[in-house]
This record gives structure tokens, sequence and C-alpha cells, in this order.
């Protein structure tokens, strides 16, 4: 049974969080990545601050792109790690950022001794921040089945200190016409699409390619469907 699930608790060190007598600094990281890189590593310390010894059960993290592992306590036989008394232990977290892009949440969930499957004592997030470099707003173009098949714009955005440039753009599907239209060379695109029909639902994809060194901003996709009418 959990002595305390939750308990706010202020130290010289600022605000900590309690779960049973195990104490972090911090449960919550922001943390700002560079356009460049391909990974990024957090680290959640922690103490027991209380007089028996706190068990970690186990812990996980849900993304196959986030790992994590523990430092700090003793391995028992059956897996769990036995956190003595006073001791300091920390957290530590590795995401690859792959494809990624914008702002992206990924935690690493702790279960301590006696935590039901589905109620584990400690959620430790992380919020990277991706600067994007070039990409589409919106990502995405909607149409009902049914509704009139208007004309919708993208815009295609570069922030970055050198211009990216699109080198070419191809669409997964006949069903939409589109014209790419360039605003700024390296700075500023449109992307102007329109289904040729609504009376069916229909997907495509149109992809767009740069001349961006960086492998992360080689291709920005963005989306087009034509959806079921609504009941």
């Amino acid at each position: 049974m959990k002595l305390i699930n939750s308990i706010l608790a202020f130290s010289v060190l600022g605000l900590n969080t309690l779960y049973a007598d195990l104490v972090f600094d911090q449960t919550v990281k922001k943390i700002d990545a560079a356009a460049d890189a391909k990974e990024v590593k957090v680290e959640f310390p922690f103490q027991n601050t209380g007089a028996s010894p706190v068990v970690v059960e186990r812990f996980d993290a849900p993304c196959s792109c986030m790992f994590a592992k523990l430092e700090g306590g003793e391995k028992q036989k059956d897996g769990s790690v036995s956190i003595a008394p006073g001791e300091k232990g920390v957290f530590k977290g590795r995401f690859e950022l792959g494809n990624f892009k914008g702002t992206v949440d990924k935690k690493i969930v702790v279960w301590m001794k006696g935590d039901a499957e589905d109620d584990p004592s400690v959620s430790l997030n992380t919020q990277v921040s991706i600067p994007y470099l070039i990409a589409a707003f919106p990502q995405s173009l909607m149409w009902q089945v049914g509704e009139e098949a208007v004309e919708k714009v993208i815009e295609v955005k570069v922030d970055h200190s050198e211009p990216i440039k699109v080198i070419k753009h191809t669409s997964s599907s006949p069903n939409f016409s589109y014209e790419f239209i360039t605003k700024e060379e390296g700075e500023f695109y449109e992307l102007r699409v329109k289904p040729k029909s609504t009376e069916k639902v229909t997907f495509a994809a149109i992809r767009l390619t740069t001349d961006s060194p960086n492998p992360r901003y080689k291709m920005v996709q963005t989306f087009m469907t034509v959806k079921p009418e609504k009941k």
C-alpha cells in the first residue's frame, strides 16, 4: 500500500515532489533541442528521505524512441531496486529525436512496491521543443464528402538563418489537383490544393523535397483528406 501517492514538499532546493519517501527535485523538465540534434538527454535526481528502504518495482519509457535507466540503489533478485534511507539516485532518459518537430512530450513511469499496474506512483515528464526550420502550416487539409470542392492553401515557411529551397514536389494521388507557388525562394512557399471531387472519401499526401543538409528537414509532408459526411 502506498504511504503517500503525491505530496508537495518544500526544501532548500525549492519545490520538490514526494512519492512515499522518495523525493524528486523536479518531475517535469523542459528542453530546447538544437536544430541538428539527434538526441537529447534528461536527468531526474531523487533521494530517499525516509527511515526505511524504498523499493522501485520497475520503470519504463513507453515510447520506443525514449530509453530510460536508473542509477543508484541495490538491485534485488526479483529485478526490483531497493533505495536505502538517505540514498540518492537518478533516473536518466535519452530521447532519439528522429523526424520529430515542434513540441514533443515524453515520459518515464515508475512503479513502487505495491503499485497497481494501471497506477504507477511516479511520472517523469520531459517536454522537448524542436525547431522546425521549414514546416507546413497547416500540415493537413480536410473537406467533407458532398461539400463544395473549394481550393485551400498551405503555407510553407522557413525559419532558419540560411535559405532552404524546395527542389521537388510530388503527390501520392491524382484525386487532388495542386499548384506549388514560390513566394520567396528559400523562405516562403504556397501549396494551393483542390479535390477533383468530393463525392467519396479519398486521401493524398504531397511531399516536398528540400535541399537542407539536415536529414530531419529533407522532406516536408502535407496531407489532404475528403472525410465522411457528418451524421
